[in-house]
This record gives structure tokens, C-alpha cells and sequence, in this order.
């Protein structure tokens, strides 16, 4: 007889709010020699993979009782079952999620020591495809240790299917049923793309840009791929003005060689682009992991491994995201501290742009099977991801979690996206542009076993929540040349950097995307130039907007002049308002790094009141911005000041908002 110990633990709230349900949490010992990714007695732990009224199919998410590669072998088994948490159940609940039948005895030991047998009968095929097998207990008076359980294949025809199993507080019947949104029926129906990108081969790992303008995928067995038609390649497709696609195409090498090669996300700006595997100096297959490229004038640079301090990954597969911030990366991997199979996990780029150590984003979003293909919202919080852990439809489905807080360890309880998204063919990969009113995935869904790419519009609840997109380009302030410029953009009230960017060097465009609820500096940095920085306040509740805005690099040379347009000071006072601080932090380095430049620093200020005591404030004012500056270092004799009062303004003084634009710092380049 073959024998294997179960572990069970988590409290699921069912219909009564007083019962509690365990699952399976670990096996601990089987004599079951079959160790393989699809069968095994792993796939018993945690909640059913598919909800008991859609079952009835074949799975390779559910444990086949004495399965092995050569197939199935009709003898008995012996199970022995554990609580990591015991309680004092009052029912057993096995999931058979096809095939059911072949389970022959359940024996019960309690804590105190007591054994008793609850469940003994032949195998049989049971004319139900599918049961959730319930098995009251009635004397149980300790909590239950472990469980004994005996199946056989000889009295059943075909495979018997075990999903799941667990043991509840009462004897009511358990809700095993999906979590979906309230308005699940609000969700449209997926649609496949046209023939421009789903052809007669396999199409795979949808990338849509932030602004919804460019789709990257994998696609399997065209013979125009790189090296290898049976390894995937990189496609692309720009949306053309009337909103259709344009016929895809390669993206050709380095991107692509003889290794599986698809985009893992991209960065708003769309010049970043992180890639799975590794790429060799000669631009061959290195091997597993993650890598980066970058366009620059001359095209895609050849990718450069990421690395990751302290990784590891136990697992054959992995799915890696890059957050639209630049700074987080989101990855579907298996370490040490794992709870199942593959687990999500968080890292984030430090200052020397190294990635610190993989983080568990925890129990809520992780089970004791596989979570994978990581999709962040440019909200920062809205996460979707492929899983067989949480009850779905069968095999990966897709779901959606929000981030609580700053710990990334508090998420919301998934929620299953419903089956126009989810079928029993299973689902992964997700992607949903900023605008959030609808995503990209691909499925199984034609009589030919090929993959195509699909679009589905999002009802509310599960829409991740409204950000705003900045574009524009990056141009030489006194030239309109274009630059390639380093993007970066900051909580104004604290200066913490919450995200980074970069400008296309041959058309210097840019794009970032920024969440509700703060008030942001942004700005372009390029040796050699003062940057000119922005501000925006994006309320919490503002739905999502795009706006254009260029920013203007003033070049270091004499004659030059450079708005200060984030240093503020308290109303009617030469006194600086904290958040002024990063940008004149800013401009010392740029004066340490120029240590030859001479400034001269004007001060303006609105007509609003007396012009004398406006001439006197707008002095205070650039004298206190000077006194700043030397308190950090710089020379006091590299900076001089003048005073204008409200004499040179640059907007009429008929608004509150244009007299903002009056009470102003300037610097001139000496």
C-alpha cells in the first residue's frame, strides 16, 4: 500500500460565518514514486483548483491515485493525512474532481489518540463526473491529527481525480465556490485580434503599451522567426489611425535569436523593454533569467542580464514584470521560503541599479500550488496573475488582487475574473494598458491546439484605478534638438523618487504614467544642461487623462536663463516652503559638477499690494535661496542677486493661476 501525510491549514469563511475549513497544506510522506509536474499528490493541497460544478473533466491540476509515467496502475493506495492546525472537525471534504470512485476508507485520529474508521466502501465508478465526497463526524471529541485514506483503481474504471481535501468545524455544507466581482456579468466577451496578429500559428505573452499603441507578443512556429521556428520570437504592432492593428512584425535581432525569446513588460515610455532569458556578447542564447534593453539612435541595444541579489529559482519556469515605475519588478518563481510550487515575488532596484533580494508577497496572493505571469496596473496597486491555487475553472485562471500598503505583504482577496476570461483550457498572461478599460490575454479557445491573443473589456471592479499619462519630448531649450534624457519624477512634499524613465534619443519622446492622490515634480536630466522641472497635483478620485508637456533642457552656457518652478515660500515671507528643498538640492549638485559656473539669481513677484514692499520681498526671497545654496557648499561668491518686485511679469496678473506663474526664482547664466 502506498502511503502519504497531509498537512492542513488556512481558515476559509464559508456561508456560516462560525465554520472553519482547512485544506491541505503539504505532503509529507507518499511512497508515490511519481514526482512529476502534472499527477502529483502536490496538486491535493490547497483550495480545488476548479469549482466542483465545472468539473467533471481532466486535469493535470488534481493528483491521479498511483499514477506514473508509464500511466495508470490499478492498485491500491494507503494515505496517511495530518493538520497542521488542528480543529475539532465535523466533517471530512474530498474534492474528486473527475472520475470519482475510487476512494475505499478514511480512517480519523484525534488528537487524544483515538482512532476511528468513518468512511469504508468498495470502488466504484460513480455516475456523477465530478463529487465533493462529505463524510460526517459525529464523536470526534479532540482535535483531528491525521487521517488515513485508502483508494483503489480496481473497482473504478479510468483515472480518479483528487482536487482537494479538507476537514470543516461544522456540518454544513462547505462553500467551495468562486470569488468573483459583483459585476462579473459586466465583463465583455473576450475577442480575438484579427488576422494582422492571430494566425495559423501560436501566439502567446500579449505586452500592451501604457498608451495602448503598441502590442509585443511570442509567436511559436512561424518560419520567419530567428534561428528557430519552433522556439518563440518577438512580434510587435503599432495601432494604426483608424484604431486597427498593423500587420505585425519581428522585431528581428538582437531581440531574437535561437532561444525562446518574449517581451516580460515594458516601461510607459516604451524604451525599455525587459526580456526573458539571457543573451551571450555574440548576441547567442545564454540561458534561463531576465534581461534588459534599451532603444537607442541606432535601435534595440543587445540585452544585459538583470541581476538579482540572493536569487534563486527552484522551478523550470518563471514570469518576470517590470513595474511602469522602473523601480519594482514583480517575478513568478519558486525559492526556499515558497509555499507551493511557483510563488509571486517582489524586488526593488536600488540606487547602484542593483535589485535587492526577492520578497513573498505572502499568503494571500501565494497558495500551495502555482502563481504566475505577474501583470501590475500603472496604478502601482492593481494586480492581476495567472494561479492553480485559487478556486477557478480549471487549470491557471486569471485573478486580481489590490496592494494595501507600502509592505507589498497586505493584498486584497483575489478575485477570479470570471469565465468570459477563464475556461478549463486555462489561462495566463494579462496585460491592460493605463487607460484600464480593457486587457489583453491569450487562450486555447480553436479546434487547432494554437494559441491566440484576445481583448476583453473590463467591468469596474476589476479595472485598476485611474492614473494620469504625461508625454511629450525631451528638446535642448535653445535649439529644439531632441535628447535623450534620463526621466525622473518625485513626491514633491517629501522628494522621494517614485519613478524613473527615459527619453527616445532620436525623437526625444518620453512618457511616464502617474497615480491619484499626490502632487508630483518631474523633470529630465542630461549632462551638460539645467534641468527645467514640473509639477502636478492628480487627485485621488481624478478619472484618467493624458497630457502633453515638453520639457526644456537649458544648456549650461552664459546668457542662459532656467525657471526654478518648484521652489515655493510661505505666503507673503522670504521663509521656503520644505518642499523647495530637492529641486535646490538638485541645482547645488549641478553647481558642484560645473564648478567653474556663475549664477545670478532674480526674484520676481506678483502686483498684487505695495510695489516697494514687493521689491523688498522678491529680494529676501532670491537672498534666501542664495543663503541655501551656500549652506550646501557652493561659493557665495558664484552667486549674485537681483531684485524685481512684481516689474517683469510673464503672465497677466488677472488670475490666482497666473499670478502664481508671476512669484517666481530665476537663474541667469553668467
Amino acid at each position: 500500500m502506498r502511503i502519504f501525510l497531509i498537512f492542513f491549514l488556512f481558515t476559509v469563511h464559508v456561508c456560516h460565518a462560525q465554520q472553519e475549513v482547512r485544506w491541505a497544506c503539504k505532503v509529507i510522506e507518499t511512497d508515490e514514486t511519481y514526482r512529476g509536474k502534472w499527477f502529483s499528490p502536490e496538486h491535493v493541497l490547497g483550495v480545488p483548483n476548479v469549482y466542483p460544478g465545472f468539473a467533471g473533466r481532466e486535469s493535470g491540476y488534481a493528483w491521479i491515485a498511483g499514477y506514473n509515467e508509464k500511466g495508470y496502475i490499478e492498485y491500491d493506495t494507503y494515505v496517511k493525512v495530518g493538520f497542521c492546525d488542528p480543529i475539532i472537525a465535523k466533517q471530512i471534504v474530498v474534492v474528486e474532481s473527475c472520475n470519482p470512485g475510487a476512494i475505499t476508507s478514511i480512517t480519523v485520529i484525534e488528537a487524544s489518540g483515538n482512532t476511528s474508521r468513518v468512511y469504508n466502501k468498495k470502488a466504484e465508478t460513480c455516475a456523477e463526473k465530478s463529487r465533493v465526497l462529505s463524510i460526517p463526524l459525529k464523536r470526534i471529541k479532540t482535535p483531528v491529527v491525521a487521517l488515513l485514506i485508502t483508494t483503489s483503481g480496481k473497482g473504478s474504471k479510468g483515472w480518479n481525480y483528487i482536487d482537494a481535501i479538507g476537514v470543516a468545524s461544522t456540518e454544513e455544507p462547505v462553500d467551495v465556490s468562486i470569488n468573483l466581482s459583483k459585476d462579473v456579468a459586466l465583463i465583455g466577451n473576450s475577442t480575438p485580434l484579427g488576422d494582422e496578429i492571430n494566425t495559423k500559428y501560436t501566439e502567446s505573452y500579449p505586452i500592451i503599451s501604457s498608451d495602448g499603441e503598441i502590442l509585443y507578443f511570442a509567436r511559436l512556429g512561424d518560419p520567419k522567426n530567428i534561428g528557430n521556428p519552433e522556439k518563440t520570437d518577438i512580434w510587435y504592432s503599432n495601432r494604426t489611425a483608424d484604431g486597427k492593428w498593423s500587420h505585425a512584425q519581428n522585431i528581428g535581432k538582437p531581440l531574437n535569436n535561437e532561444g525562446h525569446n518574449f517581451v516580460s513588460s515594458m516601461t510607459p515610455d516604451v524604451n525599455t523593454l525587459l526580456i526573458a532569458n539571457t543573451y551571450k556578447p555574440d548576441g547567442s542564447s545564454l540561458g534561463d533569467g531576465v534581461s534588459v534593453t534599451n532603444h537607442t539612435s541606432s535601435g534595440w541595444e543587445l540585452p544585459t542580464q538583470v541581476n538579482l541579489k540572493e536569487f534563486e529559482n527552484l522551478n523550470q519556469y518563471t514570469s518576470y514584470f517590470l513595474a511602469a515605475d522602473g523601480k519594482t519588478m514583480l517575478m513568478g518563481i519558486q525559492m526556499k521560503d515558497s509555499y507551493g510550487d511557483l510563488d509571486l515575488y517582489v524586488s526593488f532596484r536600488n540606487a547602484d541599479k542593483s535589485w535587492t533580494k526577492p520578497m513573498n508577497l505572502g499568503r494571500t496572493v501565494n497558495t500551495f500550488q502555482s502563481e504566475a505571469t505577474p501583470f501590475l496596473a500603472s496604478d502601482g496597486k492593481t494586480l492581476y496573475f495567472g494561479s492553480t491555487g485559487h478556486m477557478g475553472y480549471g487549470g491557471y485562471d486569471i485573478f486580481m488582487s489590490k496592494r494595501l500598503d507600502d509592505t507589498w505583504k497586505n493584498w486584497s482577496k483575489p478575485i477570479n475574473l470570471g469565465p468570459k476570461i477563464n475556461t478549463d483550457a486555462g489561462e495566463l498572461g494579462f496585460s491592460v494598458p493605463a487607460s484600464g478599460d480593457v486587457a489583453y490575454t491569450y487562450a486555447w479557445r480553436n479546434e487547432v491546439y494554437h494559441s491566440d491573443i484576445y481583448v476583453v473589456a473590463l467591468s469596474p471592479s476589476v479595472k485598476p484605478e485611474p492614473v494620469t499619462i504625461i508625454s511629450g519630448r525631451v528638446l535642448d531649450a535653445k535649439t529644439g534638438k531632441p535628447l535623450g534624457a534620463k526621466i525622473e519624477y518625485d513626491i514633491l512634499a517629501t522628494g522621494v523618487n517614485t519613478g524613473i524613465a527615459n527619453s527616445n534619443p532620436t525623437t526625444g519622446s518620453y512618457k511616464i504614467v502617474l497615480p491619484g492622490g499626490n502632487t508630483y515634480g518631474y523633470r529630465a536630466q542630461v549632462p551638460g544642461y539645467f534641468s527645467v522641472n514640473e509639477n502636478i497635483t492628480i487627485d485621488a478620485k481624478s478619472t484618467y487623462t493624458e497630457i502633453k508637456v515638453d520639457l526644456l533642457l537649458v544648456p549650461i552656457e552664459s546668457g542662459q536663463k532656467v525657471e526654478l518652478k518648484n521652489v515655493f515660500f510661505h505666503q507673503s515671507t522670504p521663509n521656503l516652503i520644505e518642499t523647495s528643498y530637492p529641486e535646490l538640492d538638485r541645482m547645488v549638485e549641478v553647481l558642484k559638477t560645473n564648478p567653474t559656473v556663475r549664477i545670478e539669481l532674480d526674484g520676481h513677484t506678483d502686483n498684487q499690494g505695495d510695489a516697494a514692499l514687493n521689491l523688498a520681498l522678491s529680494e529676501k526671497r532670491v537672498e534666501t535661496v542664495k543663503a541655501y545654496l551656500v549652506s550646501k557648499g557652493i561659493d557665495n561668491k558664484r552667486i549674485t542677486t537681483r531684485a524685481f518686485g512684481g516689474t517683469k511679469p510673464i503672465a497677466p496678473n488677472n488670475t490666482e493661476e497666473n499670478r502664481k506663474k508671476n512669484r517666481r526664482v530665476e537663474i541667469i547664466i553668467l
